[in-house]
């Protein structure tokens, strides 16, 4: 490898891709026959970079490790050689990293949109699904409650009948015996009344 490559550590490599060492770790081993010979050696170079951009913008799409395999193999198929070796074993490799790694960074870019698209929908979803659930179960809540209501309006309607058919009854009562006493008080008064003329004769 020539002295003017760029070499990257571990840690330098996963805070470019904002990935953690151990997954870093997993995909160098995973896919090491789409990395050069010597990275966990030497370090990375533009070429391992780029390739484990691409690597991470297959895995945000949901891919399995056998499908982001095949799409690398796909990617280096031209020349099956370089595709073993990695692109830092040609010489007119390293010039066109940057253009690679700036097309795969917007891919990354855009799948992470999709994706997050994709979350956001679902979540949005789930949280319609939800709210429709609240709303049915509101509505068979609020039937429920409306026909409590109206059943306590009636059994009220039918206690105020039943307490004025009460008050009637003792009204009427009252009234029997207001006039069987005033009956009483006249007949005592009209006995006296001739019990006294009987008396002066």
């Amino acid at each position: 490898m020539p002295d003017s490559a760029h070499l990257y550590q571990p840690q330098e490599v996963a805070e470019r891709l904002e990935v953690s060492a151990a997954t870093l770790l997993r995909w160098s081993e995973e896919y090491a026959e789409f990395l050069s010979r010597d990275h966990q050696q030497t370090g990375y170079s533009d070429a391992d970079v780029t390739q484990l951009t691409t690597i991470k913008a297959l895995v945000a799409e949901g891919l399995t490790s056998d499908q982001v395999r095949q799409r690398l193999k796909e990617a280096t198929s031209p020349s099956e050689e370089e595709g073993a070796t990695g692109l830092v074993a040609t010489g007119s490799g390293p010039p066109l990293n940057p253009a690679v790694a700036l097309v795969t960074d917007a891919l990354h870019n855009v799948a992470t949109g999709q994706q997050a698209v994709l979350n956001s929908q679902a979540a949005n979803r789930e949280l319609l699904g939800v709210v429709l659930q609240d709303n049915f179960n509101l509505k068979e809540e609020n039937v429920r409650l409306r026909e409590r209501m109206l059943e306590l309006e009636r059994q009220i309607a039918q206690l105020r009948r039943d307490e004025e058919s009460r008050r009637e009854a003792l009204r009427s009562e009252m009234e029997a015996r207001i006039q069987d006493l005033q009956h009483l008080v006249i007949m005592q008064a009209r006995s006296g009344c001739l019990g006294g003329l009987l008396g002066g004769r």
